[in-house]
């Protein structure tokens, strides 16, 4: 038979990695995925293995005629692809499935308890290929919406789930920045319409540009891309790359969000340090796919006294292909000290899911190097600019609040993101928080593509939604609507924009688009 049915465990995993791949056991056992694969299976309660022989993956194709099939070992261009289940079965029932035999397995039974796929490649070392896996349940803390989904078709059932790929990093063709680009750009082809390239494609375009005076620069084998060669590799799709430096924790986990939450994916560069022996690791990228959000978390941007929903992000939820898919990233506001290149400093840092020479998990720490994410074209206005308005809108709002013009008693907490007219006028429909003619005439409104929301509550309560024009240029004039919703406070606001007694101080700051419509409206 060319299928095999196992109960699960992650021996059985190992083993059958093993066995279809040409790595030996002990290889597998010593990477940190078989680590991060036991936790992460026995958390989506798995139950039954299926091994689907000679399958033929077309990421893996592209390699495989990129490299491989020049090599002078024979390296077989078939793979084997695992299906996991939560329901548990065996060869008999899944054969006489097959045979349209009676039996109290069936295609529906399948298709509910399907959590996905992984594909071993047959290959020395790295053998995990394109894999999409169930993500972790979803709920308001854990948010996954980068995901999309992906059908297979197990000898004629139909079978589907919602994730992006994942794959091993393969030095040859896919370092680590390619991986992570893989994954990222099957999520931005399908929502700005461009071709998805195989990781030897990636490398190939990517590598088109070498800076000058770079040693030992080959296309093939590939030790690694660059900042430049990542952006190259970005707009060879077509989309621009836009670069952020993550050097505060705050500017990391609000741009990520901002971004996220409309899911355009992000690529983070990363320095991985290993706090228990004091070494130095290497530099490293994952794709983020993910967040959590904590409701305990209450944090104000440095120097400001504006709140920012996204400062209640605890964890990334990132494809690393070192550990795995939606492997978790964590702020847990520890600072440490680490010794780079002869060069000390204390710097905020992430706990990784890296497994230590003990396997131990917790000890590699990820310090953020840079934030890359790709964007259409149009989207023009960076998320900067738009918490640059509301930090200078909200201190204006702190002056009324502290000196009791407004009836507040506590702050605002602000949601900036990214989003779409069809988002937007879907959202305020279902939301019913506006209603009667000022909801008519928001819906009925011309707005462009993309718009920057932000948006105010107060004790959980909406307060006010500020709409920016993400397709304009940063000289232009960008705020395009404010929708209140507590008229009691944006009443007051009105009141004192109108009023010199501090409105004149914020016309010359970066707020007093905002505080000229509370005047003119």
């Amino acid at each position: 038979m060319n299928f095999e049915v196992h109960p699960y465990s992650i021996a059985e995993l190992i083993k059958i990695i093993s066995d279809n791949s040409l790595a030996n056991v002990d290889v597998i056992k010593s990477k940190h995925h078989s680590i991060y694969f036991e936790e992460y299976f026995s958390h989506l309660d798995t139950k039954t293995i299926v091994v689907e022989h000679d399958y033929i993956d077309k990421d893996y194709l592209d390699d495989f005629s990129s490299y491989y099939v020049r090599c002078f070992d024979d390296y077989e261009r078939k793979c084997t692809r695992l299906h996991f289940f939560s329901n548990a079965f065996d060869e008999d029932k899944f054969a006489k499935l097959l045979e349209s035999e009676e039996s109290i397995l069936s295609a529906e039974i399948l298709s509910k308890s399907y959590l996905g796929f992984i594909v071993v490649k047959k290959l020395p070392n790295t053998v995990i290929g394109r894999s999409c896996l169930k993500t972790y349940n979803d709920d308001h803390h854990r948010n996954f919406p980068i995901i999309r989904p992906y059908n297979a078709n197990l000898y004629g059932i139909d079978l589907s789930v919602e994730s992006i790929p994942f794959q091993e990093q393969d030095s040859v063709v896919a370092a680590c920045a390619t991986s992570a680009l893989w994954s990222i750009f099957h999520c931005t082809g399908l929502m700005f319409h461009h071709p998805i390239p195989s990781p030897a494609l990636i490398t190939k375009k990517a590598s088109e540009y070498l800076p000058t005076g770079t040693l030992d620069a080959r296309i093939f084998p590939n030790k690694g891309l660059s900042i430049e060669q990542m952006a190259y590799a970005v707009r060879d799709v077509s989309l621009e790359p836009y670069l952020v430096n993550p050097n505060e924790q705050f500017i990391l986990q609000s741009t990520v969000y901002a971004y996220a939450h409309s899911k355009i994916p992000s690529l983070l560069g990363i320095s991985l340090y290993n706090t228990s022996t004091k070494e130095y690791i290497g530099r490293h990228a994952v794709a983020v796919t993910g967040y959590h959000v904590d409701d305990s978390y209450v944090t104000t941007v440095p120097d400001s006294a504006v709140h920012l929903k996204s400062f209640r992000v605890s964890k990334f939820y990132v494809h690393d292909d070192q550990v795995g898919p939606f492997a978790r990233m964590i702020f847990d506001n520890n600072i440490f000290t680490f010794n780079i290149g002869g060069v000390s400093f204390d710097d905020y840092s992430l706990q990784t899911f890296w497994s230590d020479i003990n396997r131990q998990v917790g000890n590699i720490r990820a310090i953020p190097s840079i934030l890359l994410i790709p964007l259409y074209h149009k989207i023009r206005i960076p998320f900067a600019s738009i918490l640059n308005y509301i930090i200078f809108f909200n201190t204006f709002i702190e002056f009324l609040r502290q000196n009791n013009f407004l009836s507040i008693t506590n702050f605002l907490e602000w949601d900036i993101y990214l989003t779409s007219i069809n988002e937007f006028k879907s959202e305020i429909f279902l939301d019913k928080k506006l209603v009667g003619s000022g909801l008519s005439f928001i819906l009925a409104s011309p707005l462009p593509h993309y718009m920057w929301r932000a948006t105010a509550t107060n004790n959980n309560q909406l307060v006010l939604d500020i709409l920016f024009d993400a397709t304009d240029i940063e000289q232009g004039d960008i705020l395009l609507n404010i929708i209140e919703y507590d008229k009691t406070i944006t009443a007051s606001i009105r009141q004192y924009a109108r009023f010199p007694l501090a409105s004149d101080d914020y016309l010359n700051s970066p707020a007093k688009e905002i505080i000229k419509w509370f005047r003119d409206n």
